[in-house]
This record gives C-alpha cells, structure tokens and sequence, in this order.
C-alpha cells in the first residue's frame, strides 16, 4: 500500500512537473517569517490532534484567520468570520488529508509534523501579507490534498 501510494505521488510530480515546463514558468513565492511574531501567545488553545509541538502554529492560524464575534441576536451566541478563505480552507484540507495519511501508515508522524510546521507558518506569514491575490488563486484552484501541498512547497520562508 505504501509503494502504491509513493507511486502515485511520484507520478503526480512528474505530471505536475511536466505541465509546468511545459508552460516554461514556475510561480515561487518568498516569505519573511518574523519569529517573535509566530511565537507569540493566542486567544485560541486547542490541542492539534497529531502533535503537542505544532500548538503554537495551529493556535496561531486560527488566530489569524478566525474572526470570532459576539452576536446578541439569533440563535447562535457568535459569528464566525474567515479572512482569506481560500488559504484557510486549504491548510484545513491538507490537515486532514496528512492526518489520515499518518493513522493509515503511508507517511511518518515525522515527516507529517514537518510538512504541516511548514504548511502553518507559510498561512501564518500569508494572513500578514496584503497582495496575496496570486496565491489565493492558485491555491484555490487546487483540487487534491496532495497539490495544495504541492503549491506551499513552492513558498520559500525566511525567518528573521
């Protein structure tokens, strides 16, 4: 199942790879990831489900993302906003997606944490930026799990 599912991936790669060259050019994204930024402490606390060392960065997603209100009237005690919905929609697709990859066996806890560390700090550094129109469109336009990672490999973060 494993070597079936390495198969797979590495055809979507060279499938990927071919379309790209095949346009002759490849979108790269650079990002500056301010540290005392991405460690900072949220109003969130949830728990992420695979792992205790990726709390900061998921509370801090939902921080950036999630705009909670009060709502005095209706049924519900709150409204639940979402800035920028196509990035937030798609880390929330690939979460899933690397967690039942991890429960089924086909990739390490290891390499699921370092994907999705990489996955959030990207969101995180992208709820920041103003111009993201480009991102946003791409990344909307992914319709699998694996190209919306895929598409944040191609972001290139540099910590400060």
């Amino acid at each position: 199942m494993k070597n079936l599912f390495n198969l797979a991936v590495c055809f979507l790669l060279a499938t990927a790879a071919h379309s790209v060259q095949a346009q002759n050019k490849e979108t790269h994204y650079n990002l500056t990831v301010y540290t005392s930024v991405s460690q900072s402490e949220t109003s969130f606390d949830e728990q992420h489900p695979l792992c205790s060392s990726l709390n900061g960065c998921w509370n801090m997603f939902h921080a950036n993302y999630r705009r909670v209100s009060k709502v005095s009237t209706g049924f519900s005690g709150q409204t639940v906003e979402i800035h920028k919905p196509a990035i937030y929609n798609a880390v929330i697709k690939a979460d899933k997606y690397i967690r039942k990859a991890v429960n089924k066996g086909e990739i390490t806890k290891e390499e699921a944490v370092a994907t999705l560390r990489h996955i959030l700090d990207c969101a995180n550094a992208l709820a920041m930026e103003h111009n993201t129109k480009t991102f946003e469109k791409e990344i909307a336009g992914a319709k699998t799990p694996e190209s919306v990672i895929q598409i944040f490999k191609k972001v290139e973060l540099e910590y400060v």
